[in-house]
């Protein structure tokens, strides 16, 4: 499965990027049923997803830099 979101006669927003994406169809069949139920769009769905995902690898990342920290002022 191959979905792209490309050019498109007029711009959506400057800030905003295009991305061509492939999945296993049966992950966007997932997707899509994920985003009915949150009465999202697929991409909406996906980019949700995606910042939610971000947010817990920066959250682990913070408290994995305070436990080394900490580990690092027992040891002085």
């Amino acid at each position: 499965m191959q979905l792209f979101l490309g050019e498109m006669s007029t711009p959506m927003s400057e800030s905003r990027a295009r991305v061509l994406l492939r999945i296993p169809v049966k992950l966007k069949v997932k997707l899509t049923e994920l985003a009915e139920q949150e009465h999202r769009s697929l991409n909406k769905q996906i980019e949700y997803m995606l910042e939610e995902s971000i947010q817990e690898a920066i959250q682990e990342k913070t408290r994995e830099s305070l436990r080394i920290r900490s580990e690092q002022g027992r040891r002085k």
